[in-house]
């Protein structure tokens, strides 16, 4: 029976997925913090508006009469990314050394774009909604909901796609060499 030489690293990759997953869903918006409060201060710069905040609740916006708490902390993004990533990056490297450090190096780069992900969305929620308040009245989580779809998912497969180039072009110029 033949092995892959990175079911380790891909086995190490799930392991934390499914440690992080775990402790997500005994998480407050506190634990959460590291992911909202990033967040939360990109969508004030964006927004110009100030966020307060409130233990139970999350940072909320008054002028935008808006919350950011862990349902909107990308966590789930984050930790999908973060496997993606991984498996990516360990696939492309041959030395062991750069494949045990492509695991924590996916956690951060994961981090980096969920906090890009996550504001760029609520600041797309926060106009799109606006705009759509009057005529779709009863539509607003849809809205909602299919503003945070297409962002998080056309960021992953850009994302995927950029990474993918970029270790294969990086692959090709090592063979030249």
């Amino acid at each position: 029976m033949k092995t892959n030489k990175n079911t380790a690293y891909y086995l190490a990759a799930a392991g934390i997925f499914v440690l992080l997953k775990t402790g997500f869903t005994v998480a407050g918006n506190d634990n959460l913090a590291f992911l909202l409060k990033p967040a939360s201060k990109l969508t004030g710069l964006l927004t110009g508006a100030q966020a307060v905040y409130i233990a139970d609740a999350g940072y909320f916006y008054d002028k935008l009469n808006i919350v950011i708490d862990k349902s909107c902390s990308g966590f789930n993004f984050w930790i999908l990314s973060f496997v993606l990533f991984a498996y990516l990056i360990v696939k492309h490297f041959d030395k062991p050394l750069y494949k045990t450090l492509a695991v924590p190096a996916s956690l951060i780069c994961a981090y980096l774009l969920t906090i890009f992900a996550n504001a760029s969305r609520i600041f797309a929620s926060v106009i799109v909604q606006r705009h759509t308040r009057d005529f779709l009245p009863n539509q607003q989580y849809l809205i909602h909901e299919a503003i945070g779809i297409i962002t998080y998912l056309s960021l992953l497969i850009s994302a995927y796609f950029l990474i993918e180039k970029f270790l294969k072009h990086g692959r090709y110029n090592e063979k030249l060499t």
